[in-house]
């Protein structure tokens, strides 16, 4: 087995409200890291994560689980937690451990119950957090909305990195605002991508989404 130095290994954990996607982006994240050869489905009940039969049954995350892939030379290790209520001790235990929280958010449901309660037990240990807008494919997903719940319901400093290339059917990729380049992904599953400029249509909304993310930065710094 391949030893990993300790600056290069990483830990992260997926918290959130129960049917945001958690287990479905741990499946996403083995499969285009290379961890494993197949894209693994929650309805097909075949993801890395959930493995359990009840699990499997369910379409439910009922206990924390660990998986890794390896990605820029650095081992990451994903601690996959349960959204539901019952089994939300599991994703406080997971925290604790690790160096970061990935707080997962329904795109279409934006911000719930359990969604708050995970980003105050981060807050409370002082972890660092990132928020993944999932299913932005959906119908009725928009960006807005769920960032107007996110900034109600966890932090008014939220501020996007990212923003999407078109919402609902019409979504095909996104435009990262850091090197204001644009990622446009295949609609076969396979995780390929083609990068390239901002849309010309998206370059105002780019603009000044970047400069908002660079003003909620330097106040980051500064406070």
């Amino acid at each position: 087995m391949k030893v990993y130095d300790a600056a290069n290994i990483r830990n992260l954990a997926l918290v959130g409200h129960s049917g945001s996607g958690k287990t479905q982006l741990a499946a996403a994240l083995l499969f285009d890291a290379g961890a494993v050869n197949r894209f693994g489905k929650v309805d097909d009940g075949t993801t890395v994560t959930d493995y359990d039969d009840e699990e499997i049954a369910r379409k439910h995350t009922l206990a924390a689980s660990p998986a890794w892939c390896e990605w820029n030379k650095c081992k990451i290790n994903v601690i996959d937690t349960p959204g539901m209520a019952n089994f939300l001790s599991d994703a406080r235990a997971a925290l604790p451990v690790v160096d970061a929280a990935v707080v997962v958010v329904d795109a279409v449901a934006g911000a719930e119950v359990q969604t708050e309660k995970v980003w105050q037990e981060a807050e409370a240990l002082g972890l660092p957090r990132i928020l993944v807008l999932n299913r932005v494919d959906r119908e009725r997903a928009s960006l807005e909305r769920a960032l107007a719940s996110i900034r109600d319901s966890c932090s008014r400093t939220v501020t996007p990195v990212q923003i999407p290339i078109g919402e609902e059917k019409h979504f095909t990729g996104v435009v990262d605002l850091v090197s204001m380049k644009a990622y446009s992904y295949a609609t076969d599953a396979s995780g390929k991508f083609t990068e390239g400029p901002v849309p010309a249509a998206m370059a105002d909304a780019a603009a000044a989404a970047r400069e908002a993310c660079r003003i909620a930065s330097v106040s980051t710094l500064v406070g």
